[in-house]
């Protein structure tokens, strides 16, 4: 009987869990949380003081140490530290590789990806934990032992996957895979052949060897790609780069690929067929990494090291011989083990130079991934949006993938407990603590259907191996008879047979017939043993679940212990909160009563503040008043003052005239004639033609002119100077553009003069002009033109230029014949009117216009006091 297959197009079928973890969105997204457990170095001398304690397997006790009590701690208190497991220091290497790694790499063989990376000070273990030594080997070496084993019979040969440099690989065809054997085959022929030692303190074999992991698909052929980088300075290394001894290693990109996954561009994957060949690998990277020497620590790690294990799964066609051709059926995963770098501090250290750069580089680099996991904790807790910053470091750049739900996520912390280490410790085991908060999106497991059926592989190999034990035994032409498939159909076919007994063919009947039976028999006796042994494997499968189900039990107790410590936790939070929410209560009990305090003094201020700026006003106010007062007092003084003096000039003028005209008469009487006749006369005569002579100001201006003294600065006149009479007089007549015309019978006359409207320099500089005039137009108090002439000498100065000196003022005013005198009881003799003196402000402001000296070569105005 023949078995039909046929064979359908490859499907993607999404396995999703229905089981999701604590503090889950409501969006149906599972999350789980960062596992971090914690590994305590042993202490190097029994002697030594410790700060830390382990209570139970979930539980560490941090202790400040008694040396510490003198200063800066004195208020601190011990505290309790809870994290998935907590291993002291007689717990093996095995226990922390079933605990912490064996389930990330059977997530490894499901298509699932991991990240472990240890986290300490320098000097706590890291190290020893990822690699181990000569009597104990590290998580590293025994995950690449275990792998191995478990897939050993299910192992693709060489080159029938291969890396496209782009973070993807694809399926070579067995024409193109051999000749990928044949070249690297020829690269070895021409290397040197000297035998590469492993190093023994990475892969020794004293310890027990590993369990086998389960989730192995019979259906599918596997190969194991690693790659070994390290991230030196915020730099990214290729520690596997095929370079020679003078070549340097070159600095690496980190890229996105096509599935939004970050990796190292242009890394070199080796695909390696067994552990020790990726443990050979892993020594030629370890001996190129940067290691130091510092006072904690012989042989430090400058830089962090990312060991890689790629693994590469693809399903075998109907036969089960050969993979299938499709690039899309490929299923990838990766585990990553990272060995970070000890953080340093420079006190204790005691690094300079390039040791001192290295290590700030160190320490940045984990501060960076602290600070991406608080703002995850952050968005996560408070719902935001923040900007978690991955590319501020090559070592969260490159793992970014993880934090955003590609992979599970694990940490070992491994701490020094020694006190003299306290602070150090602290810092790590808040760090630890907070870590557990962020949540991890758990990935999507894809399961590739090919429309297969299962367990082909292994029943075409039982097929194979019946037909060439039948083949070998029986030496049979053909296999007919035998076309069935062994592991999928249990069938002895049916039994018919046409027999009639005593006829001739009955003989040949018989032989055939035993023939037939015979090899029922055996086809029975084959399908029986196969029987057994499924029996067996199902009875070996039903044990080990059997077994897993008791750990998984024991697991659940431990949980449930953890559960019932968080509880406990969350009911001392809850207190600490309810008395922190009744201080906050009554702090902003007390703020408001300060606001509202606050408040009434402000109104107060405000209150005040209008009062005095009322004051400030009302005395403004009263300021001017005051002011304005003093100006209209001030002006009714002066003007009353004016007139008084106005009187008084005017009475001591009809007084000189008085005499005057006694002493004219006097003098006529002398000289004989009648006086009656020359007074009238004359009064006549003076009545008709004589004009009013210019009052002589010169007293008024000496007697009411306040003297002045000479302003700094004025040029001093040549006093050596004698101008030549010979020369005669010129002079220099100063006018306005548009001069109002006198109105009197006398007018200004110069023999020689120039007139200008304008004053310059170079005319009062000029030796022709000897004589100055400057005529000046206004109105008098009584509303009269009144003209005045104020003359003066221009006298050259010693420094080259001119000044002008004035020595007289002439007042040419018209006034009206019928005009009432002054004094009407006065009794004269003539119509003549007395022209009034001017009064104390224009005799000073004349004063003042006649000081003024015009420096020629500089064009100052000086002032300077009239010689009469």
């Amino acid at each position: 009987m023949k078995t039909m297959r046929t064979k359908t197009p490859l499907k993607m079928v999404p396995v999703r869990s229905a089981v999701k973890s604590r503090g889950n969105s409501g969006n149906g997204v599972v999350k789980d949380p960062v596992q971090v457990y914690c590994r305590l170095r042993p202490l190097p001398c029994e002697s030594d003081l410790t700060c830390l304690r382990v209570t139970d397997r979930h539980t560490v006790v941090l202790t400040p140490p008694e040396i510490a009590i003198n200063y800066k701690v004195m208020n601190l208190k011990e505290t309790q530290y809870i994290y998935k497991r907590v291993f002291d220091d007689s717990v093996r290497q095995h226990d922390v590789y079933v605990t912490v790694a064996q389930p990330l790499l059977e997530a490894l063989v499901r298509g699932k990806n991991g990240l472990l990376f240890t986290y300490g000070v320098t000097g706590s273990g890291k190290t020893y934990t990822m690699t181990g030594d000569l009597q104990h080997r590290g998580i590293m070496p025994r995950c690449l032992d275990a792998l191995f084993r478990s897939i050993h019979e299910c192992q693709a040969e060489k080159f029938t996957f291969k890396s496209d440099r782009l973070n993807g690989f694809e399926v070579l065809t067995e024409a193109e895979a051999l000749l990928e054997r044949q070249t690297e085959m020829n690269a070895k022929l021409l290397k040197s052949s000297r035998k590469r030692d492993l190093d023994q303190e990475v892969a020794s074999q004293a310890s027990a060897d590993p369990p086998e992991i389960s989730g192995i698909d019979e259906d599918n052929i596997y190969s194991v790609f690693i790659n070994y980088v390290e991230v030196y300075n915020n730099s990214v290394f290729d520690l596997l780069e095929e370079t020679s001894i003078q070549k340097t290693l070159q600095c690496k990109m980190i890229r996105e690929d096509a599935s939004h996954n970050m990796f190292v561009h242009g890394v070199t994957e080796v695909e390696v067929k067994s552990a020790d060949e990726a443990l050979e690998l892993f020594q030629i990277g370890q001996k190129r990494k940067r290691m130091g020497h510092t006072i904690l620590n012989a042989e430090s790690s400058r830089s962090h090291s990312v060991f890689t294990i790629r693994l590469v799964q693809a399903p075998l066609d109907i036969k089960g011989d050969n993979v299938v051709q499709d690039r899309s059926a490929i299923t990838v995963s990766q585990l990553s083990l990272v060995d970070l770098a000890g953080s340093e501090r420079t006190n204790r250290t005691g690094n300079t130079g390039q040791r001192l750069r290295e290590a700030g580089n160190i320490n940045n680099s984990l501060m960076t991934l602290r600070t991406c996991l608080e703002i995850l904790r952050e968005n996560q807790q408070t719902c935001g949006a923040k900007k978690v910053p991955y590319r501020d470091s090559k070592i969260t750049h490159l793992f970014k993938n993880y934090f955003d739900g590609e992979g599970q996520v694990r940490m070992i912390v491994c701490v020094n407990p020694r006190a003299e280490d306290y602070d150090e410790t602290v810092q790590v085991m808040k760090f630890a603590e907070m870590t557990q908060d962020v949540q991890i999106a758990r990935p999507t497991p894809i399961k590739v259907d090919v429309g297969l059926t299962p367990g082909r592989r292994k029943a075409n190999l039982l097929y194979k191996q019946a037909m060439s034990e039948l083949t070998e035994r029986h030496h049979l032409a053909t296999t007919d008879r035998m076309d069935y498939d062994l592991g999928l159909v249990y069938n002895l076919e049916p039994f018919l047979v046409d027999m009639k007994l005593g006829t001739p063919e009955s003989t040949e009947l018989v032989r055939k017939l035993s023939e037939v039976l015979e090899l029922r028999i055996k086809k029975r006796k084959l399908l029986g043993d196969d029987f057994d042994a499924r029996q067996n494997r199902f009875r070996m499968n039903l044990h080990k679940l059997e077994g897993e189900n008791v750990a998984l039990r024991t697991e659940n107790a431990s949980i449930k212990g953890v559960l019932q410590q968080g509880k406990q936790k969350i009911g001392a939070m809850e207190n600490k909160i309810t008395l922190y929410e009744s201080s906050i209560d009554d702090l902003n009990r007390r703020n408001r009563q300060l606001e509202e305090r606050v408040r009434q003094l402000q109104a107060q201020l405000n209150q005040k503040t209008q009062l005095v700026s009322q004051k400030e006003l009302e005395k403004e106010r009263q300021r001017k008043k005051f002011n304005s007062k003093i100006a209209v007092e001030s002006e009714k003084m002066s003007r009353e003052l004016e007139l008084k003096l106005q009187e008084q000039k005017n009475k001591l003028r009809h007084e000189m005239r008085d005499k005057e005209e006694r002493l004219r008469l006097v003098s006529e009487i002398v000289q004989g004639g009648s006086p009656v006749a020359r007074t009238r006369s004359n009064s006549v005569d003076s009545s008709d033609h004589k004009p009013e002579s210019t009052p002589n100001v010169k007293s008024l201006i000496s007697a009411y002119a306040t003297p002045r003294t000479t302003r700094p600065g004025t040029a001093a006149s040549n006093a050596r100077h004698r101008r030549s009479r010979s020369t005669g007089e010129r002079w220099l007549e100063h006018r306005s553009a548009n001069p109002v015309p006198l109105g009197t019978i006398l007018q200004p006359y110069y023999t020689n003069s120039k007139s200008v409207t304008k004053l310059n320099d170079k005319d009062v500089v000029n030796q022709k002009n000897t004589k100055y005039c400057l005529i000046s137009q206004d109105a008098d108090t009584e509303g009269e033109l009144e003209t005045k002439l104020y003359k003066g000498d221009v006298i050259p100065t010693s420094g080259g230029g001119a000044q002008v000196v004035f020595k007289d003022v002439e007042c040419l005013k018209q006034y009206s014949p019928t005009k009432t005198p002054p004094n009407p009881n006065r009794k004269r003799s003539s119509t003549f009117i007395a022209p009034s003196a001017p009064p104390l402000s224009e005799v000073q402001t004349t004063s003042a216009k006649c000081n003024t000296a015009i420096e020629g070569h500089s064009g100052d105005v000086s002032h300077k006091r009239s010689k009469h």
